[in-house]
């Protein structure tokens, strides 16, 4: 299905309630809409078809997971993020300028389900007030669609967040061609997008954010540097630990990926080879070393290699000389 179409036909969706309704100009009705699930009570009616003020506490997640900084359960509002405080100060000073996208739940009568707008939801039930929204009955597929196009139309998601989006809607079953379509990308930026994922630890994703300002760029070079052992989970969460707590994410991905420079040269500086289990040889432009782990099954040939090292070095030397004359 082309892109165009498709966008037609989700805005056609999303508006169809409103166009159907037929009801009283007053709105008063205690009958719910027709195109609505039997049974859902009356906090959507005949006539309200635009946008309507909802309970926060009405409203349960639904679909793949888009942001990192957000998360919608039964219980927000004591560890609420800082932009979501943000948000909730704006709306508060200004109102809310954009409704969200609902839909009935299947599964609770009287509830709704978000098809995008959590952060707003989360800012509202923050200052404890109704959210003004738009409900509409759609399908997963397109109900899909249309939180992705919200997305790519107020460019919202970062590059991080729309690999984590991507690789939620693939875990959710649908085809590789729904992601493109709901990101509104080719296959190619779907195969960049999956090998971000595939490579980077989603650990270490989540404790350095969503970066909203790093592009396709860094997160490849980061995923290439997992891809290639120049760093690892490990050393990201340790230099990621290191810092302040008050770290933007944008500058926690610079961190990590200083880390990771620093040690991709360290290992073009030297070259670590082990000849037998347990032995290392570290050979670099300034200085030739040997090392072996002690313990266990090393410990025998280490207690040797100590008593036997000066000689085995002088024999060295000796045929290195033989072989190598001067002149």
């Amino acid at each position: 299905m082309a892109m165009g179409k498709n966008k037609t036909g989700i805005m056609a969706a999303i508006t169809a309630a409103a166009e159907a309704s037929g009801a009283p100009k007053d709105g008063k009705t205690d009958r719910a809409h027709r195109s609505l699930p039997k049974g859902t009570i009356g906090s959507v009616r005949a006539g309200l078809g635009g946008i309507q003020e909802i309970d926060t506490k009405l409203i349960l997640a639904w679909g793949p997971k888009d942001r990192l900084d957000v998360e919608l359960t039964a219980v927000n509002g004591a560890n609420t993020s800082s932009s979501i405080a943000e948000l909730a100060s704006s709306i508060k000073e200004a109102g809310q300028q954009v409704p969200v996208l609902l839909r009935p739940s299947k599964e609770r009568d009287g509830y709704f389900e978000v098809i995008y707008g959590q952060r707003r939801i989360l800012a509202c039930r923050y200052l404890e007030i109704p959210v003004k929204a738009l409900i509409r009955t759609l399908g997963d597929t397109d109900a899909l669609m249309a939180k992705g196009l919200e997305n790519a139309g107020r460019a919202e998601l970062s590059f991080y967040e729309r690999a984590r989006f991507a690789q939620a809607i693939l875990d959710q079953n649908y085809a590789r061609s729904d992601v493109c379509q709901a990101l509104a990308i080719s296959k190619n930026s779907l195969s960049q997008l999956e090998r971000v994922n595939r490579l980077i630890p989603a650990v270490v994703g989540e404790a350095i954010g969503a970066a909203p300002s790093a592009g396709r760029p860094k997160w490849m070079s980061l995923a290439t540097a997992f891809e290639k052992g120049q760093i690892s989970e490990q050393d990201a969460l340790r230099a990621l630990a290191d810092c302040a707590p008050e770290l933007a994410s944008d500058e926690r991905l610079d961190v990590v990926i200083r880390e990771m420079s620093k040690r991709g040269a360290r290992e073009r500086s030297f070259v670590v080879r082990s000849p037998v289990p347990g032995v290392n040889v570290k050979s670099s432009k300034s200085a030739l070393s040997v090392s072996i782990k002690r313990g266990g099954d090393n410990e025998r040939f280490a207690i040797w290699l100590d008593k036997s090292l000066d000689q085995i070095i002088r024999d060295s030397f000796e045929r290195f000389q033989s072989e190598n004359p001067e002149g």
